[in-house]
């Protein structure tokens, strides 16, 4: 074995226990301040991949260079090729890796920008011009005419755009949705033109992922939402409660005290929204009752806990009823005869 070649193993091996000092550095104070490599900041846990990739990367380039009579071979002409295609794909996997992590940057942001902002945007905007700058970058280092290209592009996107018609159409919906955020992942939306009622689950490019109330998965074409009209029941203030009860004819002198109790006692109750239009009031004459109706709105928008609300303000009416001595109405039929009824 010549001196180059001892020369060689030496500063492989040298290189590699720099690399492995390196990165058992990194990944201590990635660990720091517990197990997680994100204890530390949420940065470091964000671009742990890269960081701890940059070792074993220096270590594979020094190898090269370092290889015995490596000026001989034909690819080491292609090598500073190589070197510069690393220095493009490098900082692109990291601004990739950050868009991945949009959600909790935006989470440790103000609390004001996180309302704001879509994460979603965010991060699809981050790797669309990622993906196009790469492309452009790359093609530049392998000898292609960026003008050639933009040219062609022109060309070959009126192609695309005729070919792929439907396909650009969900993709412009899902930008739509995106920036305007009718709605957000998570939220319970229906639209009363089409049968659609469930919570999202995925705001993609192309589809929506809607999941009904039964567990079922409906993809819905972004293109569609442009469309048609869509209700957001998460972003509700509140809910409104009506309901109709029958008091006998009997009871005609305390409907009033019974309706302004009602009146009185339902706004005080903690979950009733008292700024919102209210009241216990008397409709009709039935044909055997007198028809009362209240109306309250509810600050509890989830449908258990609006239920819930109802029903206390149910045997609220109730319990009013029978502290004023009435009863709740039931069809009532008289039969008038002038005598005896033949059995």
């Amino acid at each position: 074995m010549n001196t180059e070649w001892i020369s060689f193993f030496y500063h492989l091996i040298t290189g590699f226990f720099i690399a492995l000092v390196l990165f058992w550095g990194l990944k201590w104070l990635l660990r720091r301040d517990g197990s997680s490599y994100t204890s530390v900041t949420p940065w470091c846990g964000i671009i742990k991949r890269p960081l701890m990739t940059i070792p074993w990367l220096l270590f594979v380039l020094y190898s090269i260079h370092t290889w015995p009579g490596v000026e001989r071979y034909e690819w080491h002409e292609t090598l500073p090729v190589f070197e510069r295609i690393l220095m493009i794909i490098y900082p692109a996997w990291l601004v990739w890796e950050l868009s991945l992590r949009t959600e909790d940057i935006l989470a440790n942001a103000d609390q004001r920008w996180a309302a704001r902002l879509s994460h979603s945007v965010i991060a699809r905007t981050i790797q669309l011009l990622v993906v196009l700058s790469l492309l452009l970058s790359l093609a530049q280092v392998l000898g292609y005419s960026l003008s050639a290209l933009l040219a062609f592009g022109g060309i070959g996107g009126i192609i695309i755009g005729l070919a792929a018609k439907d396909w650009l159409s969900n993709f412009f919906g899902g930008l739509m949705l995106m920036l305007d955020r009718p709605f957000k992942e998570g939220d319970w939306v229906r639209s009363p033109d089409r049968a659609i009622e469930g919570h999202v689950e995925k705001v993609g490019w192309r589809l929506t992922k809607v999941r009904t109330f039964d567990r079922r998965p409906i993809y819905v074409p972004n293109s569609i939402f442009t469309g048609i009209v869509v209700e957001n029941a998460t972003r509700m203030r509140n809910r409104r409660m009506i309901e109709n009860f029958t008091l006998r004819y009997e009871d005609l002198t305390k409907l009033p005290v019974i309706l302004e109790r009602l009146e009185k006692t339902m706004i005080q109750l903690e979950d009733v929204d008292a700024r919102e239009p209210h009241y216990a009031v008397f409709i009709r004459y039935d044909d055997s009752s007198l028809l009362c109706q209240v109306r309250v709105h509810i600050t509890q928008t989830g449908r258990v806990g609006f239920l819930k609300v109802q029903q206390s303000i149910l045997l609220l009416i109730a319990q009013i009823v029978a502290e004023e001595g009435a009863e709740f109405a039931y069809p009532v039929r008289r039969i008038f005869s002038d005598g005896p009824i033949d059995s």
